[in-house]
């Protein structure tokens, strides 16, 4: 999808609802506190769809990206800077976030959830796939940070629940908690199918260029197990949490006749050991 480089957020493809963007207000009440934080990224998240439906793609990503943002146009770039540039197209972006998790320190966090996009509101063709968005609280105030995503074959055939997760995990220095990511991130890329089982959270999100996501540790171990093509990982760079709880790394990636960019998230567990989280490829 070269309009959006296929990695800002859309929705479920043509024919398919959008999916309620919160869940009901006795749903909602009925969550504990700890998630406070985790809703309130979400609420961010809905907020800058629903503003991209009513004024349009840029003024909606113009006022949630942060000043030093970066999006995929497919090669990274200044997030403010491509939107500045752009015109509206008339096109209509739709997105929702199916997962919000948020940093033990409540000022870092990242949401994910379905897409779609259509050249214009009576278009009966769609492109569709997932958004990861990377958030950080600035002033009080969500931005995004990093943008990225992947295609999809087709729409899921599941409808997931909005999930709100509030990390604890025991407080690191940053310093420290990123020497520590990168090291375990790099010994992941050295080898991801052997690795995997030991780094991998349970509730794991594996997302793949034109493949639907594959959600739980058990499948996404298989769907590596059975990838062929031998991949080549460039050194990691990214941002970690004030909390030293959650973080990413990201970077190039090669195969055989196809590069790009990858993505990975790390969440430590009450433990305190770093868990793969979400492990995303998004090809140029």
């Amino acid at each position: 999808m070269q309009l959006l480089s296929r990695s800002v957020k859309l929705l479920f493809c043509a024919g398919v609802a959008l999916l309620p963007l919160f869940v009901n207000s006795g749903a909602r009440a009925a969550l504990p506190a700890t998630d406070a934080n985790a809703r309130s990224l979400a609420a961010a998240e809905t907020a800058f769809a629903h503003e991209s439906e009513s004024k349009g793609m840029r003024t909606a990503f113009l006022n949630a990206l942060s000043e030093d943002s970066i999006v995929f146009q497919p090669d990274p770039q200044n997030g403010r800077k491509v939107w500045q540039a752009k015109k509206d197209s008339g096109g209509r972006l739709r997105w929702q976030p199916v997962l919000a998790v948020v940093a033990a320190s409540g000022d870092f966090g990242y949401t994910t959830g379905p897409w779609i996009f259509k050249k214009s509101a009576e278009d009966k063709e769609a492109a569709c796939g997932q958004f990861v968005s990377i958030w950080r609280q600035e002033k009080g105030t969500w931005k995004l940070l990093f943008d990225l995503g992947t295609d999809d074959p087709a729409p899921s055939p599941v409808t997931p629940a909005l999930q709100f997760v509030d990390n604890h995990a025991p407080n690191e220095s940053t310093a420290t908690a990123r020497k520590t990511l990168f090291q375990q991130d790099r010994a992941y890329a050295a080898a991801p199918a052997a690795k995997f089982s030991a780094v991998a959270a349970d509730a794991i999100r594996l997302y793949r260029p034109d493949k639907l996501p594959v959600i739980g540790k058990a499948a996404a171990e298989a769907a590596l197990q059975a990838a062929t093509a031998p991949i080549t990982f460039g050194e990691p760079k990214g941002e970690i949490a004030p909390s030293g709880d959650l973080g990413f790394a990201w970077g190039e990636y090669s195969a055989p006749e196809k590069s790009g960019y990858y993505l990975r998230i790390w969440r430590k567990n009450e433990a305190g050991q770093w868990q793969l989280a979400l492990d995303l490829l998004h090809p140029r």
